[in-house]
């Protein structure tokens, strides 16, 4: 048993823009009936959206009441997803995993400073850690996120429309608690 969730990300939000940025999704959200107006309720302490009406049109495998809601993050964060992976991080020089960098070490500098370089061992380019990608999904780091929590997958167009709201890039994350 446990609790899944999903989380769409987005990469390039700054502090100062998050919690506007996330308000604009929200309306969205509401205006096209995929989470309701208000908070009613709480997962893990962090208020949620109710699912709308329209909300399993945006799922792959549609299932009535198949969704515990929708929480908005913001601040500096881990989101983390595939619990358990193996998952290393990816060039985005090259997408070559990058097992053998420190990226333990960048992650924790990243969370608790803003800023970490990663050196590629593979091609010798730095880059700040949140331009990195993960295989399977492992992490994302950012200032704002959109948790879903007990559905079904979302589908692939619903998640590029976040990415066209917030004119930023998005990234999803999942795993199971």
């Amino acid at each position: 048993m446990g609790d899944f969730f999903q989380t769409v990300v987005d990469i390039d939000a700054t502090p100062g823009e998050a919690e506007a940025l996330g308000a604009r999704v929200v309306a969205w959200l509401v205006a096209e009936g995929i989470v309701c107006a208000e908070q009613r309720y709480e997962v893990l302490g962090r208020p949620v959206y109710s699912p709308g009406p329209r909300w399993d049109d945006v799922t792959q495998w549609p299932a009535r009441g198949s969704c515990d809601g929708l929480a908005v993050r913001t601040g500096r964060t881990v989101f983390w997803g595939s619990l358990g992976s193996d998952g290393s991080p990816l060039c985005p020089h090259g997408a070559a995993p990058a097992a053998a960098a420190p990226w333990p070490e960048a992650l924790d500098a990243c969370y608790r400073t803003g800023a970490a370089p990663l050196r590629c061992p593979g091609c010798g380019r730095s880059e700040a850690l949140p331009e990195w990608a993960w295989e399977d999904d492992r992490f994302a780091l950012a200032h704002l996120g959109f948790e879903v929590w007990n559905a079904d997958r979302l589908r692939p167009e619903f998640v590029a429309g976040f990415g066209r709201v917030l004119g930023h890039r998005v990234r999803t994350v999942a795993g199971k608690l």
